[in-house]
């Protein structure tokens, strides 16, 4: 279900706070005062070649995302957008979701301090169940909602090598829910990570963040590394200034290593496990009334994951791959508890002789065990689930000509809730000179029902409509419910029409059918006191979407010193019922698709070491909705200590002391985000 929007940005300072932010205050200028003081230390240290930095040649990024093998982006039929790790470095971002606010296309609203709705391309809500989230090849999603908490993917920003953002399908290698984009985040190899690293930090609302990380070799053939990480976010705002109850602390430890078992042959196995503490505001009514009453929650995530993937390299270039990986959780966000196992085993084969076929295929099963006990007005028939999911995809890349390439693939699928479903596609590239692309793709995605689908039991709203008589509103599951189906057609252009200028453009149109609606049944009187007259309703697919539009971003390195990266994303979308409807829309325009969205963040080196990085971010009203555009300013002041160590300040949000990104979202009260400025030390040793 989509949240609900509101509550309009405030501009006055949160009363009640001050004693706290004069000290949050104290302690960030401390942090700039020891970073403006170390400018002489660092002087007599070997001053980089500032001539010698390239902007990066955007056809010669390697990405795997698009086809589960490495190819350059000349020849990706997809709009993709590559973040790495210098502009994670560089961004002053604190969580994977600010990461996320620098690719186009991609819709990042903060919920609360601890939550988020994040989308690609429309259908934005707190659990988008549109877009599949991948940590080096492990999903996500929880099976529950087909959502994500993004609360729980915290990762250490510097171990990240790079994030590949799809915007568009890519549901025939990777599967369903990969309807809109995918998300692929991938972590550095251990070889890449040896040596100590130590990061401290803390500011007005990020008050504590503390890393701690070694790693090493382990004989002549294996690397290790090994982590431990703490932050702690204090609360956000209200709509009427007051603090939020939405505090976010969390405890993150994990490992990997890697190992060249042969020349041909290499292991890597890593995990992890963590513990989040979390609070927010709950209200009584999933669906607002003027009679709600709100109560504040305590809550706990833990869990943990286990990886490990087997690579054999043969002559030729041809390569084969086996992955496995356990993951559980568990949480009891709205006082439900739950708890969740998955198993998923994937293996992959790459068949490249050099000649006109490139072939990949591969196979999958995942069980996972789910368990959802009745909470304060939530609660899954039956408590407890297994379900398998089982698929195979192929994918051949043609080589037509020297400089024109054609991709065909599909994937079949076996689900509990829906059984087969397939998902082809087809790609098209072509490369009429050195620094150009034209690409164009059609292909078909599936969003496969989740257990709230199918075995959701809750009250929506109770309202008192007379003397002792009240209004419920039931919501139950449908376990015939069907898969929500995209027809994606796009076309792209990429260019570098200089080493100081390049150019990344994709246009869409996509149909969307069997989306989800709420469709009321037959009403019931329950006689007694108070008297009920329930209306109860029942999850269907009797919507449709046509959805059109395009982004498109720059690179421009103005000067030796000085790059703009600027940004924009366009989305027109319409949403429909079927005649045979009498209910509504699980997606509104209103709250669901910003049609607007623009960016533009420099990064610019300074003398003496310093680096002073920008990020402005604005999106549009949303048609129909409460809350007005809001734009988002954050700053980075860096500076180098040689080549272990690192200061900077950042300040996030800085436009205005609060803004409403999202709103409500369920029966979650939205809070603001509030202007906030923390420091940061790190060294490498």
């Amino acid at each position: 279900m989509s949240g609900t929007r509101g509550n309009d940005e405030e501009k006055c300072v949160c009363p009640g706070r001050t004693a706290r932010a004069s000290h949050r205050r104290t302690r960030a200028l401390g942090v700039l005062v020891l970073l403006l003081s170390t400018a002489g230390w660092a002087q007599d240290q070997p001053k980089i070649d500032l001539t010698q930095m390239q902007l990066e040649d955007l056809l010669n990024v390697k990405v795997t995302s698009v086809s589960k093998r490495e190819e350059k982006l000349s020849r990706t039929a997809a709009a993709v957008f590559v973040i790495d790790q210098e502009d994670i470095r560089r961004s002053g971002a604190a969580s994977l979701p600010d990461l996320l606010r620098m690719a186009p296309g991609v819709d990042v609203e903060q919920v609360d301090a601890n939550a988020w709705a994040i989308s690609i391309r429309g259908f934005n809500a707190r659990y988008s169940n549109k877009v599949l989230v991948l940590i080096d090849g492990r999903t996500v999603y929880t099976p529950s909602v087909s959502g994500v908490f993004w609360e729980q993917l915290d990762i250490p920003l510097e171990d990240i090598e790079r994030i590949e953002v799809i915007r568009g399908p890519g549901a025939t290698v990777w599967g369903a829910n990969a309807v809109n984009g995918v998300i692929s985040i991938i972590t550095k190899s251990s070889k890449d990570t040896k040596g100590g690293l130590v990061t401290a930090g803390g500011g007005s609302q990020l008050e504590a963040l503390g890393l701690a990380q070694y790693g090493g070799t382990i004989g002549t053939s294996g690397s290790y590394r090994v982590f431990g990480k703490y932050f702690d976010f204090g609360n956000s705002a209200l709509s009427n200034g007051a603090a939020a109850n939405d505090r976010w602390m969390r405890e993150h430890g994990g490992f990997r290593t890697d190992w060249g078992l042969s020349r041909s042959d290499s292991l890597m196995v890593q995990g992890s496990i963590f513990g989040n503490q979390e609070s927010q505001t709950l209200r009584t009514n999933f669906i607002a009334t003027p009679f709600d009453r709100t109560y504040d929650q305590n809550f706990d995530a833990g869990g943990g994951d286990l990886l490990a993937r087997w690579n054999h390299t043969a002559q030729g270039g041809s390569e084969t791959s086996l992955q496995t990986y356990f993951d559980t959780y568990h949480r009891s966000d709205l006082g439900v508890p739950e708890t969740v196992r998955t198993f998923d085993a994937d293996f992959q084969d790459h068949m490249a002789d050099g000649g006109r076929n490139d072939v990949v295929w591969g196979a999958g099963y995942r069980v996972y065990t789910s368990s959802l006990a009745p909470g304060y007005s939530i609660g899954f028939s039956p408590v407890s689930r297994t379900d398998r999911l089982y698929s195979a995809f192929l994918q051949d890349e043609l080589r037509l000509a020297d400089s024109v390439w054609f991709t065909i693939g599909a994937k079949l699928e076996h689900n509990p809730y829906t059984h087969f479903q397939t998902e082809p596609s087809a790609r098209l590239v072509w490369t009429p000179a050195n620094r150009n692309t034209f690409w164009a793709s059609a292909s078909k995605a599936d969003r496969q029902p989740a257990r709230e689908d199918t075995a959701i039991r809750t009250v929506l709203q109770t309202l008192p409509i007379g003397p002792n008589m009240i209004q419920a509103t039931p919501l139950s599951g449908n376990p015939s419910i069907k898969d929500e189906e995209a027809r994606d057609y796009e076309l792209g252009y990429r260019s570098d029409f200089s080493k100081a200028l390049s150019l990344d453009f994709a246009t869409f149109l996509t149909f969307y059918h069997h989306l989800e609606t709420l469709e009321p049944q037959a009403p019931q009187i329950v006689v007694g006191s108070p008297m009920q007259v329930v209306v109860p309703m029942r999850f269907d697919n009797k919507a449709h979407a046509v959805d059109y539009g395009g982004e498109v971003f720059l690179n421009w390195k103005v000067n030796s010193r000085w790059r703009l990266s600027p940004g924009y994303a366009y989305l027109h979308a319409t949403i429909r019922r079927d005649v045979s409807s009498q209910g509504q829309a699980t997606s509104a325009i209103s709250t669901d698709f910003p049609q607007n969205q623009a960016q533009i963040r420099s990064q610019f080196n300074l003398p003496a070491k310093l680096e002073f990085d920008q990020s402005l971010y604005y999106t549009a009203r949303l048609p129909g909705g409460s809350i007005p555009g809001h734009a988002r300013l954050d700053v980075r002041l860096g500076r180098r200590l040689g080549e272990s160590a690192e200061l900077s300040i950042v300040g996030q949000n800085l436009l205005r002391a609060r803004t409403t990104e999202y709103g409500d979202s369920f029966n979650v009260v939205g809070t603001q985000s509030v202007r906030s400025v923390y420091g940061k030390i790190t060294w490498r040793f």
